[in-house]
């Protein structure tokens, strides 16, 4: 059996603790290093190499508030440790391959990270735990199911709108859209040459697309990236937004909101725009 590596420091501190299950000493290392150099508030408390290694370890450790866990391991799949044990730590899973992302998802996984690891996204998968961390709380974090159901939320986005024609209810490709507007109290789906009417609120909507790829103009309008075409100056510091398809009304974005939608089309804050409409939902439910 290969030798646990601990790393645990019995001072008191207000350091995050974060496990790494993996079984390449080499990759492990590479993680562990950028881990740290990431935030100085970040320190790695083990390096384990199997799921019985990680199974003895968890069973007699305290829980810490991260855990780093590779998918294929030499005894099996890193989703038997939670699946064995009543784990509530968070989980970023790392693997060579995409096919177990929904499965990630159903064992505390709060992110997916492709091998090789990426410096970026993995500064960017620290995010988003930093900022679950600071929704719920510590102790929540650790402890409750909100935090794990969030992170499957920011992670699980609609790939189709359900739209009416008729009698007819007709999945509608989100890839198709164009923008989606409201207008005395109708909701609309448009595509090229076409639009539905949806039976769904903007706000509700939005929560349901993927940041990457929609924006919330304005109290009328979502509109789609790839529907941008040109962006013009607009009085007082406003943008006007040209699209491919004809808009029922100018689509305005305000000036307060013009150097989001910006970044936006960059394809820049997408991951900010994802927490913002969480934190929205989060206060509406509280």
């Amino acid at each position: 059996m290969n030798k646990i590596i601990s790393f645990i420091d019995k001072s008191p501190s207000i350091m995050t603790e974060i496990l790494i299950i993996e079984n390449e000493s080499k990759i492990a290392q590479e993680l562990k290093d950028m881990i740290e150099l990431t935030n100085a508030e970040f320190k790695v408390c083990g390096i384990l190499q199997s799921v019985f290694e990680a199974k003895i370890w968890l069973i007699n450790n305290k829980t810490p508030q991260l855990i780093f866990c590779s998918i294929q391991l030499p005894d099996g799949l890193g989703f038997e440790i939670f699946q064995d044990l009543s784990i509530a730590a968070p989980v970023i899973f790392c693997t060579d391959y995409n096919e177990y992302a929904l499965e990630a998802f159903e064992n505390n996984g709060i992110d997916y990270l492709l091998k090789p690891l990426d410096h970026f996204k993995l500064q960017r998968s620290l995010k988003k735990f930093t900022q679950l961390k600071e929704l719920f709380g510590e102790e929540n974090a650790l402890n409750n199911r909100k935090f794990n159901n969030a992170a499957l939320y920011l992670n699980s986005y609609k790939s189709s709108l359900l739209v009416y024609y008729q009698d007819k209810i007709i999945p509608v490709s989100l890839d198709k859209v164009d923008f989606i507007y409201y207008n005395n109290y109708q909701v609309n789906v448009y595509m090229q040459n076409a639009h539905y009417e949806t039976r769904d609120t903007l706000n509700n909507i939005i929560t349901s697309l993927n940041p990457k790829d929609f924006f919330r103009a304005n109290r009328q309008f979502i509109i789609h990236r790839k529907a941008v075409v040109n962006i013009q100056q607009y009085f007082g510091r406003k943008l006007l937004i040209g699209t491919s398809s004809p808009t029922p009304e100018p689509v305005v974005v305000s000036k307060a909101n013009s150097s989001e939608f910006l970044k936006w089309v960059e394809g820049l804050n997408t991951e900010e725009n994802a927490y913002s409409a969480l934190f929205d939902n989060m206060r509406l439910m509280s």
